[in-house]
């Protein structure tokens, strides 16, 4: 039996043995430089990983902070009422200023501050030279100037301060992103610089259009930008890195510079002495610099562990192979691992107001910031498993509420949080949330961890969604009253079958009083025949009334009255009021109306409106085409089809030529020399705003055909499958 003591005695006899020891010593020390270069650049991925999410989300919030800077329509830009992050030195909308409202702007900025205050430049822009107070001047005459004067927050003697007043349109630093900016109707970002204090600084500039639409060509932009929005960052709290941590962060201006790929760490064990870096992805809005990750070598600690090795392998070999004592040899002391590199701290993401989660492979919470525990209520929730914490995140769906994470966990791919997705703490307390969920991997592509980061839907997104929901309104007040102004101007167009249409009634009534007062005069008068014309004359009288009544109701600026009501009802009241006109252009009107229709959910007004405005344009296309015996025909007709019910006008004009019948609907666009261009716009606006239809299309016969498809009330049931259009 071989023994420790045999096999020593055997390994002194063979001088070859040592040599074979020395080997395996190498190799243990190769092996451990591996291990270590393995473990650097897994712990360097994962720390990639995270300051690319971060950075994304940064400047998301950027983007979101500009979209709300910027003015819409002709509502003045929003103030910023909650706190900004610490990568946001000052934000705020800047107007265009005219030449010849300088003046006025100076004195009014003036006043405000109670300080001096004019619109100027530094003298020598080709120098950082803007922090020297001398180096400043009254700007010179220009067309038009962007002068730097609404920020917040608005601090005394702020990192800003010493800016307030310069023409950004004019300068070196900002001058290019604005004009970009308003060119292209994009988020665009200045050249970097540097704040008073020596901070590297960065400005994003999104320029906003008078009307609050984007003009369509370069030459309207230009003419018609009535500011711009920027936020100023700092970008050493773009990223921000924990002070220990041995991560670096550097910028080049260098928008082309190629890709930067890692050090590989399988096959070159000695990377452990190398620095790693990679060139971060950027996301839109695109920075005009190269931001760029790096660990640095290890430096002295890769030597150590190796002499080390090496010293504790020549120590042992000694002890191995000088002669054999008889005190026994003392134990070796074990060689101490390397101990793991601090990189994953800066997940704490210590700028943002934000929750962050590092999940292990059997759901266990690793590490979590100060903000998740303060969300989730539980301020001992690292190291619990995920079935033990007191928190949930669920979504609503079905009428009921399906948990998120052992889903997202179970697929294991990088998704956001489903919209309306609810954190429930600890407390029960509920409260609306939005976030990533991002699994790590490792180089054999295994998710060994995740990480979840969520946040309250924050008071900006609120204030972002009650300002799209007032531009709405604002929106359909203005098509409200575009439509009053179309149906005024139809009016007008059918003045004369109005006036006829009135001027009816008025004759009958005439004609029964004198013929009420002619019977007066006899000595013996009929009083049937009194009392037929009388009650003649009254109904005439209430004839007219209602007919001055309908046509206030469609000249009125009333609010819309969505009502139920039957489509025939419509039609019909819409064919009264132009009967006049149609039978003065010798039109004939055929009619194939549906019986027992449901009713539809509409404005009486508007729906006759839209069919008044078909009529005419029918009429108008067959009054263009050369007739000469054939008559002019209009066949109206209403069908159901399914859960809708379409309204058709056909007519036998000339039919709508095919260059043009795409852009029928089209503000604006008229085939009519004194056509506005705006009744089928209108009409089509009217159609879609109780959910339907309007379409348009040539006949095989000749002519055209226009027809509504409006859905019927909810609680009707259709008895056949609706037909596809």
């Amino acid at each position: 039996m071989i023994t420790t003591k045999t096999f020593l005695q055997a390994v002194r006899q063979h001088g070859g043995a040592k040599w074979l020891f020395w080997a395996l010593c190498l190799l243990l020390c190769y092996a451990l430089a591996a291990q270590l270069a393995g473990y650097r650049q897994q712990t360097f991925d994962q720390a990639l990983q995270l300051n690319q999410t971060l950075l994304r989300r940064q400047l998301d919030y950027t983007a979101l902070l500009l979209q709300q800077l910027t003015p819409t329509d002709a509502a003045a830009p929003q103030a910023l009422n909650a706190e900004l992050p610490a990568f946001v030195v000052a934000a705020g909308f800047q107007h265009k200023i005219d030449t010849g409202s300088r003046d006025a702007f100076e004195v009014q900025q003036s006043y405000r501050r109670r300080a001096l205050f004019l619109i100027r430049e530094y003298r020598d822009q080709s120098s950082d030279t803007w922090t020297e107070s001398s180096a400043w001047f009254p700007a010179p005459a220009r067309s038009h100037y962007i002068p730097l004067a609404n920020l917040s927050p608005d601090r005394p003697g702020g990192r800003l301060e010493y800016l307030q007043g310069l023409d950004l349109a004019a300068d070196r630093f900002f001058a290019a992103a604005i004009k970009a900016a308003i060119s292209s109707g994009e988020i665009q970002a200045s050249k970097p610089f540097t704040y008073r204090d020596g901070a590297p600084g960065l400005a994003f500039v999104r320029a906003a259009y008078t009307g609050g639409v984007l003009p369509d060509t370069t030459a309207e932009r230009l003419s018609q930008v009535s500011g711009v929005a920027v936020v100023f960052v700092d970008l050493r709290q773009l990223l921000p890195l924990p002070d220990n941590s041995p991560l670096q962060l550097s910028i080049s201006a260098a928008p082309d510079m190629p890709q930067l790929a890692s050090v590989p760490a399988a096959g070159v064990p000695f990377s452990a002495l190398q620095t790693l870096r990679q060139t971060l992805l950027v996301p839109e809005p695109v920075l005009p610099y190269v931001l760029q990750l790096s660990l640095p070598a290890a430096g002295w600690l890769p030597w150590l562990l190796f002499g080390g090795a090496l010293l504790g392998s020549g120590m042992l070999s000694r002890r191995l192979f000088r002669p054999a004592a008889p005190a026994a040899e003392p134990a070796l002391p074990p060689v101490a691992a390397p101990q793991p590199l601090a990189v994953l701290e800066h997940i704490a993401l210590q700028a943002m107001d934000e929750a962050v989660l590092l999940l292990s492979a059997r759901n266990q919470v690793l590490y979590a910031n100060a903000r998740a525990m303060a969300l989730t209520g539980d301020a001992a929730l690292q190291g619990k498993l995920l079935d033990g914490v007191d928190f949930g995140i669920c979504y609503p769906r079905n009428q009921r509420r399906v948990h998120v994470l052992p889903r997202l966990i179970e697929k294991k791919v990088r998704a956001m949080l489903p919209p309306g997705s609810i954190l429930i703490d600890a407390h029960g307390q509920e409260c609306e949330i939005e976030g990533e969920f991002i699994p790590l991997n490792d180089a054999a592509n295994v998710a060994v961890r995740y990480l979840l980061s969520f946040r309250h839907v924050g008071k900006l997104r609120q204030d972002m969604v009650a300002a799209l929901k007032a531009s709405e309104m604002q929106l359909k007040k203005h098509q409200d009253e575009l439509a009053r102004v179309a149906r005024i101007n139809t009016l007008g167009e059918m003045s004369s079958g109005v006036a006829h249409e009135i001027n009816q009634p008025l004759s009958a009534i005439m004609s029964y009083n004198e013929a009420c007062l002619a019977m007066m005069d006899d000595a013996n008068p009929d009083p049937v025949l009194l009392r037929i014309s009388l009650v003649s004359s009254v109904r005439q009288a209430n004839r007219a009334g209602q007919i001055i009544r309908r046509l206030r109701e469609l000249a009125s600026r009333k609010q819309p009255e969505v009502a139920p009501l039957n489509i025939n009802d419509a039609l019909r009241s819409a064919l009264d009021l132009t009967k006049n006109e149609l039978a003065a252009r010798e039109v004939i009107v055929t009619t194939d109306l549906a019986e027992g229709l449901p009713q539809v959910m509409a404005d009486s007004i508007q729906l006759e409106q839209v069919i008044i405005n078909l009529i005419k344009n029918a009429v108008d296309a067959m009054t263009e085409k050369n007739r000469s015996d054939e008559p002019m025909r209009i066949f109206a007709y209403s069908e159901r089809r399914g859960r809708h019910i379409r309204l058709g006008i056909r007519d036998n004009g000339t039919g709508i030529p095919e260059n043009i019948l795409p852009h029928v609907f089209d503000p604006f666009y008229s085939s009519k020399s004194e056509g506005m261009g705006l009744g089928l716009t209108i009409s089509q606006t009217i159609i879609e705003s109780i959910g339907g239809r309007l379409a348009a299309r040539n006949l095989e016969t000749g002519g055209a055909e226009f027809s509504l498809t409006v859905p019927v009330l909810k609680n009707s049931h259709p008895d056949a499958k609706e037909e596809q259009q």
